[in-house]
């Protein structure tokens, strides 16, 4: 007879208390990841930081591989199927 009462109202409360059961579970995830974090001192909040040079990481870079310029790119080979893609959705 009254479909909002039957209905409508239980959607609406159920939309609104589900708001803010995810409200309260978020601020107490946040809550305890700072009071984690306010616990530890500065030296164990953050990682040690190795001071970037531009000279070293070019020749770490350049150790790693063969930067001569002797390769040339190549085309991957395919299977024969492969090959008419636009050809495959005309039939």
């Amino acid at each position: 007879r009254h479909p909002f009462l039957s209905v409508g109202l239980p959607f609406l409360i159920a939309v609104v208390g589900g708001s803010f059961v995810l409200l309260l579970t978020q601020e107490t995830k946040y809550e305890i990841r700072d009071k984690r974090i306010q616990n530890l001192s500065m030296d164990e909040a953050l990682p040690p930081r190795r001071k970037f040079d531009i000279q070293e990481e070019y020749f770490r870079m350049k150790s790693k591989g063969d930067w001569s310029g002797s390769w040339e790119p190549r085309r991957v080979p395919r299977a024969a199927e492969d090959e008419p893609v636009f050809d495959r959705y005309d039939k």
